[in-house]
């Protein structure tokens, strides 16, 4: 039996604070929402996290900057302040957002803004036991100014790669408190994502779905007594599914086949298949927790 796996319960909750990322390329920002309803369920600390870019920034502050419009022959000039204003009003918005959130939920909140690189910052503000949120959504919102902002999926997987951080990418509207799937290859890291999928679905009796990922059935059966053994005394209900040759375009076919409002998988699974898997995630329909 994997370490550990006997028991999933312990005297310290894995989740000590929600971290919600967020910069001046995030218009949409009903995820927020989501995530303070997380931080309710799991009864910590709120974190709204903006990230000015850098280059808006200085580009706010270059005295001669030119915009090219469909409908002009030549270059207008681009009126710094103006820019200055629409970066204020959006760091306004989401400062507002995380706020009303919080008070809600009746939950503790914080919100920080820091000028950077997205990715760098999080790092550098993120605790080990922080869950990072991500928030995205299907198809581009137009802005009114350029950004560098890289995909969700894409700065989930560069912050999971660079440092022991969970994140979650978060679809907006979704629902944390249906059916979880688990992928469960017997490893450390998916033992972690089992205990944190536990976590989340433990607080309204969930319904978790854990796939094991095994051409051996001998395995397979071990596995299904370890998952079985360390969720015994943690609350949700559990259904084991063996998926020999699984890779992570099944699990996606499963999450959208049972209606799954979260996959939790251990982030190396994700990491190993690189760009393939980066598509993958952008078309799923359900929240992705990546625990590391």
């Amino acid at each position: 039996m994997t370490p550990g796996a006997s028991s999933l319960r312990s005297g310290q909750p894995r989740f000590r604070r929600v971290l919600m990322a967020l910069d001046s390329g995030y218009e949409d920002i009903s995820s927020v929402e989501a995530a303070a309803a997380l931080a309710a369920r799991l009864q910590v600390e709120l974190l709204g996290l903006f990230v000015e870019d850098i280059d808006l920034v200085r580009l706010a502050e270059h005295p001669e900057v030119s915009a090219y419009s469909m409908l002009s022959a030549g270059p207008q000039q681009l009126a710094t302040n103006h820019l200055k204003r629409m970066l204020r009003v959006q760091l306004a918005r989401c400062r507002q957002a995380i706020e009303e959130a919080a008070a809600r939920r009746k939950i503790k909140c914080a919100f920080q803004v820091r000028q950077g690189r997205l990715v760098a910052e999080v790092l550098s503000a993120a605790g080990t036991s922080d869950l990072v949120v991500v928030g995205w959504s299907k198809g581009g919102v137009s802005r009114p100014w350029p950004t560098t902002r890289m995909p969700p999926v894409a700065t989930a997987q560069a912050v999971t790669e660079a440092a022991a951080h969970s994140v979650l990418l978060l679809r907006p509207g979704g629902a944390i408190g249906g059916p979880v799937l688990v992928a469960y290859d017997g490893s450390d890291e998916a033992l972690r994502a089992l205990a944190a999928a536990a976590e989340i679905a433990d607080l309204d009796g969930g319904v978790i779905e854990v796939a094991l990922l095994t051409g051996r059935l001998d395995q397979a059966e071990t596995w299904q007594r370890e998952v079985v053994a360390a969720l015994v005394d943690v609350g949700p209900t559990e259904k084991v599914v063996h998926m020999p040759k699984a890779g992570l375009d099944d699990l996606c076919r499963i999450a959208e086949r049972e209606g799954a409002s979260l996959m939790v998988l251990g982030a190396d699974l994700v990491l190993k298949e690189k760009e393939p898997g980066r598509r993958l995630l952008e078309r799923v329909d359900c929240s992705v927790l990546l625990v590391r």
